[in-house]
């Protein structure tokens, strides 16, 4: 079917450059974002993709992986006896808060927030 070029409508069509998501997001990754936290005010979606730290198997890996990196190799072991809640709870620290959007298949994406400029 062809419209008749005297029927057709007149539209603007408005056009944004946006920055791709960040290294290792899924490509709706800013739509994602915005459902999870059900907004689009841009200062909340760009300081909740400042956060964003990766795709992980759970929160919990994540702050493994974070802790590790400050721990003697030897000792490893104390990470696998740690409660999940408890050792985010101390990764935390009340300075920031470890987050995740679910993406299927055993995979989160994970954000970290600080909660205050000076923390």
């Amino acid at each position: 079917m062809t419209l008749d070029p005297a029927t057709e409508l007149d539209v603007d069509i408005a056009t944004e450059d946006v920055p791709a998501p960040p290294l290792g997001a899924p490509a709706d990754f800013r739509e994602r974002l915005a459902l999870a936290l059900r907004t689009t005010e841009p200062k909340i979606l760009e300081a909740a993709e400042a956060g964003y730290r990766g795709i992980y198997p759970s929160k919990h890996d994540y702050v493994v992986e974070r802790v590790a990196e400050y721990l003697n190799p030897s000792l490893a072991w104390v990470l696998a006896c740690a409660v999940p809640e408890s050792l985010q709870r101390g990764y935390e620290a009340g300075a920031v808060v470890v987050w995740s959007i679910p993406l299927g298949e055993g995979t989160c994406m994970v954000f970290e927030t600080r909660l205050q400029p000076w923390a």
